[in-house]
């Protein structure tokens, strides 16, 4: 079974709707809230900061959620759902359970 954490925030628009997607779609994952507290914060920064994938977004001085974690693998979701669709296909995500 793979691990899959969504990191996002429900002050943010494009997280809630990834969320619900992912639930509807009963797929299993684990849900951290960045706002929830400082070691959320910490540890997602912590892999935004260490990964290459997120440079262009630092550069635009945005924090970058919705970010999927699959496997201890980042993943920028800019396209919310469109993002998710893809990711949930090339991990077989819908038999993770």
């Amino acid at each position: 079974m793979k691990k899959v954490i969504l990191y996002g925030s429900p002050l943010c628009a494009d997280c809630v709707p990834v969320k619900d997607y992912l639930t509807e779609k009963e797929i299993r994952f684990g849900y951290v809230d960045i706002t929830s507290g400082m070691a959320h914060l910490k540890k997602f920064l912590a892999i935004r900061d260490s990964n290459p994938k997120y440079e262009e977004i630092k550069k635009q001085q945005t924090i970058g959620i919705p970010t999927l974690v699959i496997d201890d693998e980042p993943f920028l979701l800019p396209e919310g759902i469109s993002s998710v669709d893809g990711l949930i296909k090339e991990f077989d995500l819908l038999n993770n359970k």
